[in-house]
């Protein structure tokens, strides 16, 4: 299986406004949910670079991990149009105060 053809499911993504936010949101999801740090979808404006992206489908946990982080962070469904671009659809967003 070729790991670089086109993303056709979708997955959720949560993106961060700097590199020691997402750190230290990563370890705390890691603990909870199958996630990988991955470079920031082109789909997201708002971000350091980095993203979080969770291997599930539980959107309603992903929902409630996002609203206790203390951090400025976005959650977003990551999935292709008809075309095969790739698009963000937000869920959660709070931006940094």
């Amino acid at each position: 299986r070729n790991r670089y053809r086109m993303e056709t499911k979708g997955y959720y993504a949560m993106s961060f406004y700097n590199t020691t936010d997402t750190m230290q949101t990563e370890k705390k999801a890691k603990a909870l949910f199958p996630i990988q740090v991955m470079p920031t979808p082109r789909a997201i404006s708002q971000s350091c670079g980095l993203a979080l992206r969770f291997e599930g489908e539980d959107e309603a946990a992903y929902l409630e991990f996002a609203r206790q982080q203390p951090v400025p962070l976005g959650l977003y469904r990551i999935e292709p149009d008809e075309n095969g671009e790739l698009r963000a659809r937000a869920i959660f967003c709070r931006e940094p105060s």
